[in-house]
């Protein structure tokens, strides 16, 4: 297969040794996965038909694997989930092993629930407990800032706490501003009474080791779940009592997290090592004329090969801490997962998100857990079963792995395929994409690309459908078909919505997944957040007068302007941004403090601010990097828990143009209706003038410089 120019500069960046090409990264990875067979013979047999499966891009193994193996000691696995236990000395060899977790290439995902609450004394040393927010702090200043995962990225982690907790409250705030816990993804760990409560419109108790510390009405705490998710897309929730109920692994105790995606529910130090198959290649037929179908001997031997891959590599991984190392050989968890679902459906004449497409998740689905299961048992009779059979009392036949399947988000190994990503729809068919140190991709889907190519400038069909065209309800439908249809695992699952999208929405959204045994689901409002990886191209329109506004010029400010005044809370007291419009759009802030804060440093910047809306410079650029500034101050009164709602006053000031933008309609249309004023005071003036004449030689006036001048320049006669 060729590979696209974007899947090149991907692999370019984050793949390829010194020197390497696509055909030797595959070579190395098969020669290094190929080394779990004992006999000569097959070690060569295996390595050949990994090497064409990676190189036809018919199935690819988790980033880690790419990128370590056959090339250093990093670990070939990407799914880790660590126990944080209530001891310091727990907290911190937790803290440990995840720099270790996180410096080998993986991502790490910790429950916080058995920690105690802010408050709590401590009986060894007297003192009072500081609560789990503070360690998730801890952790995500520690392996975030300090350390980059497996040397190329910031480190992914999952943070849980139970919806029951006592600190459940400030967890749930604890990313309301955004760049706060950067490193961390924050999830509610929901449970099956809590949700009762919140339909049956009940207060729930929060419980500490069978301690009562209150009751609160669950929803109310709901609907602050919602509100942040509608804000920014956290925290999401992951459906605990769903998960342990349908948990393949669970005689070996209770599951309180998940990794960093959400789509491996893991016990402490098990780890997972995924792969994905690509559905768009498992269609055989010329699809842009409607001759397509699946090729289910294709997808059965890639799923049996795939099966032996995923089990091979945890036989030659080299593991970050011995804990690890021991449960994943125990346990041999594997997940093998699906991407292009969505160029799948496309090629069939599919609508993502109809009844058929749901069917199709299903058979698929299905299928692959079918022959992944009989591979497993298969792989279990030739090398022995996982050891975790032999310990404990399973009601489903021994098999060489304790997990088979599951959905991953496949971000990065979708665009070397270039393909859809995990079960997802297309984001859309033209798109930038930001990666790693700010690389944008320019994305259009190879199925577009290939329809137009045969068919030319012709539309395309409906059947081609983007995010956008998905209803959340049918978001939820297609992650449903996939987790309770073949999926023993979870599945990554995002609901990406339009920006308009209401929170009654999202909350119909997330009590449909629970009832329809999804394990888990994160939503996300396009636009909610600053700085997002995947966005449509939107042509930035500016006024007319604007357009033509030449170097160093100014636009000029009209008599009458409109717009909200804005209050907000620093931590040096009470600051109020005025943003005002003209028709066409904010033209100047007025920005002043009570309470606190240089009254000089602010009135500068609102100057300086209306100057820049004034020259023509974006209001959307001029958003972004205000917001994107601290204050120390504001961050340590965040910290101390003060009622401090922004980051800096400069952030104050990007946020309350975002709140003022949002309504610019309104603006613009009151300030279209009042611009008469400025006509007003004109007519009024000229009334006033047309009708003087020069004393002295009787020629009109005018006026000028604040003054009523003679216009026979002979004359000279002025009324100042």
């Amino acid at each position: 297969m060729k590979l696209s120019q974007n899947a090149l500069k991907i692999l370019q960046k984050r793949y390829f040794a010194k020197g390497e090409t696509w055909e030797k990264l595959c070579g190395r990875v098969a020669h290094k996965v190929a080394g779990a067979e004992e006999k000569p013979q097959d070690r060569a047999t295996w390595e050949k038909e990994y090497k064409k499966i990676m190189m036809d891009l018919d199935f690819l193994p988790n980033s880690p694997t790419l990128r370590n193996f056959g090339r250093n000691q990093g670990c070939g696995s990407a799914c880790f989930v660590l126990p944080v236990e209530d001891s310091r000395r727990s907290i911190f060899k937790t803290l440990s092993d995840a720099v270790d977790v996180q410096a080998y290439g993986g991502g790490t995902g910790m429950s916080f629930s058995s920690l105690r609450p802010k408050g709590d004394r401590i009986t060894s040393t007297g003192g009072t407990a500081s609560g789990p927010l503070s360690f998730v702090e801890i952790f995500d200043f520690t392996i975030g800032d300090i350390i980059k995962q497996g040397g190329t990225r910031d480190g992914a982690n999952m943070g849980i706490l139970r919806v029951d907790h006592p600190d459940i409250e400030d967890f749930l705030t604890a990313k309301i501003l955004e760049g706060e816990l950067k490193n961390f993804n924050l999830s509610v760990g929901i449970t099956d009474a809590f949700m009762n409560a919140v339909e049956n419109d009940r207060d729930y108790d929060l419980v500490f080791n069978d301690k009562i510390y209150n009751a609160l009405s669950a929803r109310e705490i709901w609907e602050t779940i919602i509100d942040g998710a509608w804000k920014n897309g956290e925290p999401g929730i992951v459906f605990l009592d769903t998960i342990n109920r349908n948990n393949p692994l669970r005689p070996m105790g209770e599951i309180e997290a998940t990794n960093p995606c959400g789509e491996q529910p893991l016990l402490p130090y098990c780890s997972c090592n995924l792969g994905s198959i690509n559905l768009s290649r498992m269609v055989s037929g010329d699809w842009v004329k409607s001759k397509a179908k699946i090729d289910w001997e294709k997808l059965r031997k890639i799923v049996q090969i795939g099966v032996r891959f995923l089990d091979s590599v945890i036989t030659v991984n080299n593991y970050p801490i011995v804990e690890i190392e021991e449960m994943t050989l125990k346990t041999r968890q594997i997940g093998l997962g699906i991407m292009g679902f969505a160029d799948m459906c496309i090629k069939l004449h599919i609508r993502y998100g109809s009844d058929e497409s749901v069917n199709l998740a299903k058979e698929i689905m299905t299928f692959i857990y079918d022959i992944a299961n009989e591979t497993s048992i298969e792989l279990g009779k030739e090398k022995g079963v996982a050891p975790v059979y032999d310990e404990y009392e399973f009601s489903v036949p021994k098999r060489r792995n304790g997990t088979l399947t599951t959905v991953a988000p496949t971000g990065t190994l979708s665009l070397i395929a270039n393909c859809s990503s995990g079960c997802e729809p297309n984001f859309a068919f033209n798109y930038t994409k930001e990666c790693l140190e700010g690389e944008k991709l320019d994305m259009v889907p190879d199925v577009v690309r290939e329809w137009h190519g045969k068919k030319g400038t012709e539309s395309l069909p409906e059947f081609f459908v983007t995010t956008n065209d998905v209803s959340v309800e049918e978001h939820i439908m297609i992650q449903a078909a996939f987790q309770n249809n073949g999926i023993d695992s979870g599945v990554s699952k995002t609901i990406n919505a339009p920006y308009h999208t209401d929170k009654s929405e999202i909350s119909q959204a997330f009590f449909k997944a629970w009832k329809m045994g999804c394990k888990g689901i994160t939503f996300y409002r396009e636009g909610s957040r600053d700085v997002q990886a995947l966005y449509t191209k939107k042509k930035e329109v500016e006024p007319e007068r604007t357009a033509k506004l030449k170097r160093g010029e100014l636009k000029h400010r009209p008599r009458a302007t409109t717009g909200p005044s804005i209050k907000m809370k620093t931590a040096c007291g009470k600051l109020y941004v005025d943003p005002h419009f003209d028709k066409d759009g904010v033209v100047e802030v007025f920005i002043r403090t009570v309470g606190g804060g240089c009254a000089a440093n602010t009135k500068a910047l609102g100057v300086l601010l209306s100057y820049c809306l004034r020259a023509g410079i974006s209001t959307e650029k001029i958003i972004r990097s205000m917001k994107s500034i601290h204050c120390p101050a504001c961050t340590k009164a965040i910290s101390a828990g003060k009622d401090v709602e922004v980051n800096s006053c400069a952030a104050g000031m990007g946020k309350a143009l975002e709140v003022a933008i949002e309504n610019a309609d309104l603006y613009r249309e009151v300030a279209k209706r009042i611009e008469d004023a400025d006509i007003h005071f004109n007519e009024h003036n000229t009334a006033k003038i047309k009708d003087i004449c020069c004393p002295d030689c009787g020629s009109p006036v005018h006026r000028a410089e604040g003054c009523m001048v003679c216009s026979n320049m002979e004359c000279g006669w002025t009324r100042c």
